[in-house]
């Protein structure tokens, strides 16, 4: 990973972008990319995302606000796919998120050991 001050992004927050060397495509819309996570002060957590090479988003840091994010993403690309096609990839970004809790927690976990 390589880590790089957040500037200029979407839904942004004040944070230290901990990047991927290789992001991770979307497997239903290969231009979707997960590029790596976005640390705040407060350790709060976003995934960080882009989009057609061009608009790069952060999705966070909590439940509530990955779903909503989701849902808006999917809503906008049923508008050019398929509704099946679109809420694929809504759930491939809760299952990146998901992803990232599991990862977080057995870090947390082999430190606490």
């Amino acid at each position: 990973m390589t880590t790089t001050p957040s500037r200029d992004r979407h839904f942004h927050v004040p944070a230290v972008e901990m990047l991927l060397e290789d992001p991770v495509r979307c497997i239903f819309l290969p231009t979707l990319t997960l590029d790596g996570i976005a640390v705040t002060d407060a350790g709060q957590h976003h995934l960080v995302l882009t989009l057609a090479g061009i608009a790069r988003f952060y999705i966070g840091p909590d439940d509530t606000t990955v779903a909503r994010r989701a849902q808006i993403l999917t809503a906008a690309l049923s508008r050019h796919l398929k509704a099946d096609h679109a809420d694929l990839i809504g759930q491939w970004i809760q299952w990146s998120w998901d992803s990232l809790l599991d990862e977080l927690v057995d870090r947390i976990t082999h430190t606490l050991k």
